[in-house]
């Protein structure tokens, strides 16, 4: 079964909204495929959604790598386990581009919610269309060195080509097949036949019109839903393209 994650980034406005874009995807999705999705709303609305809707996954966009200190403003992964959240994203292209998170950042934090036995969504990707493939697998290289091997089942690695992200020009799903076939490459370099456990996603103005092209390739495990995860039937449009 293909693993759908919806990121609602800084959205929706309300709790109110937020109870009822959860709602929706709940209704809209059949019960059988509810266990194939995450969701990664508001850290102000988690707690609230996770009560609401047992059946579905919730996780965090971010989380900060020490759990507790003097850190004006984040959020620990203890926090988030209270609250019932074992998901978490870390290396979104907004936080690597807006907060000036780099490889090394996001390899902290992966490796801190590994040893915390949090599910963790590596995000990858190049800046430019065009750029060359080693590049965005020395990124991802930099990103999950060093990962559990024990607990790889635990990590799923997001492929975004940062053009793509929000400006409606998607991926060509072959080339994102064959670019993510090359990180699958490097896994099996770094971690060997258990590398065969990490899930892998492509991101990048998914939408219901494409999603089918690019979860049909071999090599993608799911996919990483933006804008389009705002939109509760656009969002099951999605999940149904394939599963």
């Amino acid at each position: 079964m293909k693993l759908i994650v919806g990121n609602w980034k800084l959205n929706p406005p309300t709790l109110n909204d937020a109870v009822a874009l959860a709602s929706g995807i709940s209704y809209s999705i059949s019960h059988e495929y509810l266990d194939s999705i995450v969701l990664l709303p508001p850290f102000i609305f988690i707690e609230e959604l996770a009560k609401k809707f047992r059946q579905i996954k919730f996780g965090a966009q971010d989380f900060f790598w020490e759990s507790k200190g003097a850190y004006t403003g984040e959020v620990s992964l203890p926090m988030l386990k209270d609250v019932g959240v074992n998901w978490v994203l870390v290396g979104h292209s907004e936080r690597r581009r807006l907060f000036g998170e780099t490889d090394q950042i996001v390899n902290k934090k992966m490796r801190f919610a590994m040893e915390n036995d949090f599910n963790v969504i590596v995000a990858v990707g190049e800046l430019n269309r065009g750029d060359f493939p080693e590049e965005i697998v020395s990124g991802f290289k930099k990103s999950v060195s060093g990962a559990d091997i024990s607990k790889l089942d635990k990590l799923v690695v997001a492929y975004e080509p940062v053009w793509a992200i929000g400006t409606g020009e998607a991926d060509d799903p072959a080339r994102a097949n064959q670019i993510i076939g090359k990180l699958k490459q490097s896994a099996f370099k770094l971690f060997g036949a258990d590398s065969n456990k990490i899930k892998f996603l492509y991101g990048g103005s998914v939408n219901s019109q494409n999603a089918g092209s690019f979860l049909s390739q071999p090599n993608i495990d799911g996919a990483l839903v933006g804008g389009a995860s705002l939109n509760s039937e656009e969002f099951s449009l999605i999940v149904g393209s394939y599963n």
